[in-house]
């Protein structure tokens, strides 16, 4: 549901706000390792979680660095509005 949000509130900012060339974009990420998750991915429901992953791994979070880095720079110069997935093709899975 929070994901939902973001990506509505980055449309709805990015209609808003282009007028003033501001740019709206976001990143909506997939399972990403951190410090309070961590253990998680090692107990026998995370274990099966992760086997019904399309790549059957949970990301870093560097990998989220190359979204980072287009939206950072001139690339994204044209982009606004955009809800970018790095999330190791979930979607194609139910997710």
């Amino acid at each position: 549901m929070s994901k939902a949000a973001v990506a509505h509130m980055t449309h709805a900012l990015a209609d808003e706000w282009g007028r003033y060339k501001i740019q709206v974009n976001c990143l909506n990420p997939g399972y990403i390792v951190t410090e309070l998750n961590r253990d998680y991915w090692e107990t026998e429901p995370g274990k099966r979680l992760i086997s019904k992953l399309p790549g059957r791994q949970v990301g870093e979070p560097s990998d989220l660095d190359g979204a980072l880095l287009l939206l950072a720079g001139p690339g994204s110069d044209f982009m606004t509005g955009s809800v970018i997935a790095v999330d190791d093709g979930m979607p194609a899975q139910g997710f």
